[in-house]
């Protein structure tokens, strides 16, 4: 019995058969030794040669951190390094230390501005706000105390340019600093209201809005008001007392700020103990100066005289003494040997050390005393719970 083929003598023409979309094949790529992403080689790519072998960039970020301690790279060091930290900042109140926040912003029970709870370098970005804000407030408040008080000492500017003109230019000094210089308090007042935590940011929104409010409809619709309300030529006006509560405010802000601001100075001298850099001994007996947060437990240094020691450890080599007066208050140096602990900050006075680290990071004693000090900076006396 025959069997017939359906397919034969059937052709598919090429409109007919299924397309095949080719993949283009990938270029050449490598592995970036610092973050580990994958990096694709084109001839603008950043490269570095060491050891002779070539290393391949994503970024100058990454390729500057490699120049700055190749051989912690190179050698995948890096890859068994602790990546515990870069923790997010977190924010706390200097007079309510149990509100803590993932970003900056205000107190919801007193309004203050949050700051990190990590100390920081950095310059305070409220009180340099806050200083241009209180000069510019100060200088608006002298012309208003003298359009409004000259009188008093013998200066009636007020009856030489007339009424409505000084109460016109009271308005055009008073207005820029109600809207812009005030408007943190401001937004710390209805911040209170919609927390249901009042203090003492919706007294003064409070008070300098209604002042100006009153004021803004004295100067503009003076008719509106009883005879009872004139005064000589008009309705009288509360522009001045306005800025200057402003004024006032700003520089009682800024003095408070300032003093927050050299409390850290204790912390910041603290971080400043610590070097910079280790110097590291290889392997093959070669040294050079490594970053500190490069450093991981068992690394062999070497402190020479006169430098810092920069991380905790055990003296494997050497003799020498040591100034521990950061940690003890003693000023009579210590003698230090094979075998002794050593702790990072120290100062090593005569002898070469060759140590190996023992705590690196946060788990030394010098990042334990900062966080402690930190820590009791923000704290508050139990008495000041009646305040």
């Amino acid at each position: 019995m025959s069997t017939v083929n359906p397919h034969a003598g059937h052709v598919h023409s090429d409109a007919e058969m299924p397309k095949v979309h080719e993949v283009p094949a990938a270029g050449p790529t490598a592995i970036d030794p610092v973050c580990g992403m994958t990096v694709s080689l084109k001839p603008d790519t950043r490269t570095e040669s060491y050891g002779g072998e070539n290393f391949h960039f994503c970024s100058g970020k990454c390729q500057t951190k490699f120049q700055a301690d190749p051989w912690f790279y190179a050698s995948g060091r890096a890859a068994g390094r602790k990546t515990a930290a870069p923790a997010n900042v977190q924010y706390t109140c200097p007079m309510h230390p149990e509100i803590v926040r993932d970003a900056p912003g205000a107190c919801p029970i007193c309004g203050m501005a949050l700051e990190p709870m990590l100390p920081s370098d950095e310059p305070s970005d409220e009180l340099t706000d806050f200083t241009r804000r209180m000069w510019i407030s100060a200088a608006a408040a002298v012309p208003l105390i003298i359009l409004t008080m000259g009188e008093l000492v013998a200066l009636p500017v007020r009856d030489w340019i007339g009424h409505q003109t000084a109460s016109y230019l009271e308005f055009v000094l008073a207005t820029p600093i109600i809207l812009w210089a005030a408007l943190p308090f401001f937004r710390r007042g209805w911040d209170s209201v919609l927390n249901r935590s009042p203090n003492m940011w919706t007294l003064i929104s409070l008070g300098v809005g209604a002042a100006y409010l009153y004021s803004l409809v004295a100067t503009f619709l003076p008719g509106v008001f009883p005879e009872q309300y004139r005064m000589g030529h008009g309705v009288g006006t509360y522009f001045e007392a306005a800025v200057v509560i402003v004024a006032l405010v700003f520089v009682g802000q800024v003095l408070e700020l300032r003093a927050r601001e050299r409390t850290g100075d204790a912390i910041r001298a603290l971080l400043d103990l610590a070097p910079k850099t280790a110097r590291r001994i290889l392997p093959d007996g070669t040294e050079y100066d490594a970053p500190l947060e490069n450093i991981m437990e068992g690394d062999r240094l070497r402190v020479r005289p006169g430098d810092a020691v920069p991380v905790d450890g055990t003296v494997m080599e050497g003799r020498s003494s040591l100034d521990e007066s950061m940690l003890t208050g003693e000023s009579m140096p210590v003698e230090k040997g094979p075998g002794d602990a050593v702790t990072g900050a120290t100062i090593n006075k005569n002898g070469s050390l060759v140590i190996e680290a023992g705590k690196v990071g946060a788990d030394t004693v010098l990042a334990q005393i900062v966080a402690m000090v930190s820590n009791a900076r923000r704290s508050r006396a139990p008495i000041q719970g009646l305040a």
